[in-house]
């Protein structure tokens, strides 16, 4: 089951035109990634580990534009691992609409400290929940964000 977190778009997470821009969507699939990875792995042991990884290529395509109020759903899962790279399947969709409204997928290589591709670690492999086209396709909307100020 692909991992999932929940954004909230502030006028401030949208361009002059009033949506949610390209840079802006990488932003929150790179935020998605790591809520991924926090409860697995430490930044420390990360980025001192002996074996880095880097973005190879990304693949993204936007359906539906992503505007201030929206509840973003944004899903992570594993999708194929090499040799030396491994794929991550990301989806973000409207939150109460279910609308899809992006789908990314972004090849890693893995490296060594000197520059070169390394085979992925076998660890690695279990870190990230496998996606599951069936269950992104299967997404159960949620009830509207209530807006409204507490009384209690």
């Amino acid at each position: 089951m692909p991992h999932e977190i929940t954004h909230h778009v502030y006028p401030t997470d949208c361009d002059v035109f009033g949506h949610v821009n390209h840079a802006t969507m990488i932003t929150l699939l790179e935020h998605a990634r790591w809520a991924l990875l926090e409860p697995a792995v430490s930044l420390h042991d990360l980025t001192h580990g002996d074996v880095w990884t880097v973005v190879r290529h990304v693949d993204i395509s936007y359906d539906w534009q992503s505007v201030p109020g929206d509840d973003l759903v944004i899903r992570s899962g594993l999708l194929r691992v090499g040799r030396t790279s491994y794929a991550i399947r990301q989806s973000v969709r409207h939150a109460v609409t279910g609308r899809l409204h992006a789908a990314a997928t972004l090849t890693f290589v893995c490296l060594t400290r000197d520059g070169r591709p390394t085979p992925v670690p076998d660890r690695w492999r279990a870190l990230f929940p496998a996606w599951d086209d069936t269950v992104d396709d299967a997404f159960v909307a949620r009830p509207p964000r209530s807006t409204a100020p507490s009384t209690g």
